[in-house]
């Protein structure tokens, strides 16, 4: 049996529906072969991930993050919307492996994810972000679905961090983000599931594995992964 991420199947739907210009094909291989470099923007924000789930050093009103063996600092200001989300919910569970084998058109496939957090019956999913909020881009997501699906539960939040003024990490050892960004919290943007959630979560991974047997992209797919096995 094979598997595919969520995010995987993500950027198959914004592929289909022609989400902006830089979901394309090729992105989409890209994806599928597992190649992703990274940019400014994605190192940025897995840095400040690290702030909201604890792991982080502070020194002179300076906030230090390692992340992908790179050095980043945020200023107090910065760091200060991560930490504020991080004291507004102690008991969350960060960084949850899920996994569930759906039936499709062609035979049985897992479906892998990462919640960022958990906590109690609700989901949500930290994203940082470069532009102008668009809530219908994270509403119209398949990702809050398949996770909600696979979880079993009804309330899904996205908790977008836009990094306003941001432009380019530094050339330097340790990567300040710049004084001139701010850092800005939005107000989460809630998504409620509906019956036919699931029905669309099943309608495109048959399309999505069409997709692939027609290009013949089967050999691209990863082998599910096994259960642990339990001994007593």
């Amino acid at each position: 049996m094979k598997r595919v991420s969520v995010t995987t199947l993500e950027k198959f739907r914004r592929y289909l529906v022609e989400a902006s210009p830089f979901d394309t094909e090729e992105n989409l291989i890209q994806s599928l072969r597992g190649l992703f470099f990274g940019n400014d923007k994605t190192k940025t924000g897995s840095a400040y991930h690290k702030i909201i789930e604890g792991d982080y050093q502070q020194e002179n009103g300076i906030v230090f993050v390692t992340s992908d063996k790179l050095r980043f600092a945020f200023t107090k200001q910065q760091a200060a919307p991560a930490l504020a989300f991080r004291q507004a919910h102690p008991g969350m569970t960060s960084e949850v492996d899920v996994k569930q084998v759906y039936e499709t058109n062609y035979g049985p496939i897992q479906v892998n994810g990462r919640v960022d957090v958990l906590e109690g019956a609700t989901c949500r999913d930290v994203k940082t972000l470069y532009r102008s909020l668009s809530a219908s881009e994270y509403t119209d997501s398949i990702q809050w679905k398949f996770y909600c699906d696979m979880l079993g539960i009804d309330q899904f939040y996205y908790d977008v961090f836009e990094f306003r003024g941001f432009k380019e990490l530094p050339s330097a050892e340790v990567l300040y983000v710049g004084k001139d960004v701010d850092v800005i919290y939005h107000d989460p943007i809630g998504c409620l599931w509906y019956p036919e959630a699931k029905y669309e979560c099943q309608t495109l991974l048959n399309l999505f594995l069409e997709y692939i047997d027609n290009r013949n992209f089967f050999h691209l797919l990863k082998p599910a992964v096994a259960e642990p096995e339990l001994n007593f």
